[in-house]
């Protein structure tokens, strides 16, 4: 007959717990946020960089926006949404997030929707310049009339 035998393996997470020193969570998060702020800068570069390449790719004056790819303006957007975090308050992550779904749906049907994208576009440069400074009201208004355009 055998005899069951039971194994207690040391739990590390447990025993870093109980273990004295470290840092408290408030100290944490203020590290947090400092490493976060760091990166604000280089991301608003990113986010006016990637604005600017839509638009000369698939703005209503890029001359050769026909023969652009779905995947490359869905690509460009979700670098947008990435970085859109700093600007928040604007909503240029919400249109971003809505010109996605354009992107995709395009994609889906194989055919471009250049009105739904070049209102998309504008809102964009709106909102990224002064979108923080608009009544909340008028900001979500225009993030609504976006979703209503790309859910169409």
């Amino acid at each position: 007959m055998t005899v069951a035998r039971k194994f207690h393996p040391t739990n590390r997470l447990a025993k870093l717990i109980k273990t004295k020193g470290g840092m408290l969570v408030r100290d944490a998060i203020i590290a947090a946020e400092e490493g976060v702020e760091g990166l604000r800068e280089a991301s608003l570069v990113v986010l006016d960089e990637t604005l600017a390449e839509i638009e000369l790719r698939f703005g209503a004056s890029a001359s050769n926006r026909q023969a652009e790819r779905f995947e490359d303006l869905y690509r460009l957007t979700m670098r947008l949404i990435d970085v859109s975090t700093f600007v928040s308050d604007a909503g240029v992550d919400q249109a971003a997030v809505s010109l996605a779904g354009v992107a995709d749906h395009c994609a889906e049907v194989g055919a471009w929707r250049w009105n739904a994208i070049d209102v998309h576009l504008d809102a964009l440069r709106l909102l990224r310049s002064v979108g923080a400074e608009l009544p909340a009201a008028d900001r979500q208004a225009m993030i609504d009339g976006l979703y209503r355009v790309s859910h169409r």
